[in-house]
C-alpha cells in the first residue's frame, strides 16, 4: 500500500541537503518512543518530491507543492502515520498537509521492472566500524544488490520463497550516483533502473520495504516504471 502525502508550495526556500528536516517531521508524526524508530522496518518513506533547484544556489522551489510517499503492508504503521501527518499539518518552509492519494501498483510474475524515486544505499562494512558505499560503478553491483535484497527480505519475511530470484541492473544514461548529507553524514545512494524477476507476491514485498538501508529514513523508495506519470516525473 503507498499513500502520497501532499503539501502546499513553499514560503522559503528548501535548502537541498532537507532530509534531517524531514525525517524529524516523520518522527514527529509517529510520537515520541514509537516503536518504528531504530528498529528494522517494513515500510519506506520517499525523500521530499517535487522541487526545482533554484539556479546560482543550493535552495529548491515547490511551486506546485511537494509530496512524500509512504509504503508499507503494515496497515497499523499505515494508520498511525495518516493520523500523525493530519495531527501536525506543518512540514517547514510554510509547507502544510494538503491532501492524501493512494496509488496503485501491479506487479506481475517474472520481470518487474522498478525505477528509484528516491535514491539508494548499501553499506559495503571492512569491519564493525568501517564501510564504504557500494554504487553503480562496482563491477559486481548487481551481486550486492541481490544479495541485500535477499538478506532484508528473509529477515522480515523467514518463511518467504525466493526460487528463480534474480536481480538485473543494465547500464542506461539515467543512471547516476548521488550524495545526500543527513546532518554531518555523507551518504552516497544510487539512482537507477532495477529489474527483478520474481513472484508478484515477492515484487509487492520488495516494493513496499524498498531497496537497500534507511528505507524509513528518506532512501529507497522505488516505483514501477510504466508508472513514471504517477509520480509527475515526466
Amino acid at each position: 500500500m503507498r499513500i502520497k502525502f501532499n503539501f502546499t508550495k513553499n514560503t522559503t526556500p528548501v535548502n537541498i541537503n532537507n532530509q534531517s528536516d524531514v525525517n524529524y517531521y516523520i518522527h514527529k508524526c509517529l510520537g515520541d518512543n514509537n516503536p518504528y524508530h531504530d528498529a528494522k522496518n517494513d515500510y519506506s518513506i520517499s525523500n521530499l518530491q517535487g522541487g526545482k533547484l533554484i539556479k546560482g544556489t543550493k535552495n529548491l522551489q515547490f511551486d506546485n507543492g511537494g509530496f512524500i510517499t509512504i509504503t508499507s503492508l503494515n496497515t497499523i504503521f499505515i494508520n498511525d502515520i495518516i493520523g500523525g501527518i493530519m495531527s501536525n499539518p506543518q512540514l517547514k518552509w510554510g509547507m502544510v498537509f494538503k491532501n492524501v492519494e493512494f496509488i496503485n501498483e501491479n506487479f506481475i510474475n517474472g520481470w518487474n521492472h522498478f525505477a528509484t524515486l528516491s535514491p539508494f544505499i548499501i553499506k559495503k562494512y571492512s569491519d564493525k566500524n568501517t564501510y564504504s558505499f557500494a554504487t553503480i560503478n562496482d563491477n559486481d553491483f548487481n551481486t550486492i544488490v541481490k544479495n541485500h535484497i535477499v538478506n532484508k527480505l528473509t529477515k522480515i519475511y523467514p518463511t518467504i520463497k525466493l526460487d528463480n530470484f534474480d536481480v538485473q541492473i543494465k547500464n542506461h544514461p539515467s543512471h547516476k550516483v548521488s550524495k545526500v548529507r543527513v546532518k554531518n553524514v555523507l551518504n552516497i545512494g544510487n539512482q537507477c533502473h532495477v529489474s527483478i524477476f520474481t513472484t508478484k507476491d515477492v515484487a509487492e514485498k520488495i516494493y513496499n520495504i524498498g531497496l537497500g538501508q534507511s528505507t524509513g529514513s528518506g532512501f529507497g523508495t522505488i516505483y514501477k516504471t510504466e508508472n513514471r506519470s504517477t509520480y509527475k516525473l515526466e
